[in-house]
């Protein structure tokens, strides 16, 4: 399994907008349990745990 990207050492920037994506996907008015799925989806796209 490769390693994982330490992103407030390598980007702290991404991490910020990161951030706020979630913040505001959260704040969207969308059903918790879409977010979820949609999370673990993306999950099971990329070949990473949730």
């Amino acid at each position: 399994m490769a390693p994982r990207i330490d992103w407030p050492r390598v980007s702290p920037a991404a991490l910020t907008a990161m951030s706020a994506i979630q913040r505001h996907v959260n704040t969207s008015g969308l059903e918790p349990s879409l977010i979820q799925l949609v999370d673990v989806r993306a999950s099971q796209i990329n070949g990473c745990a949730y």
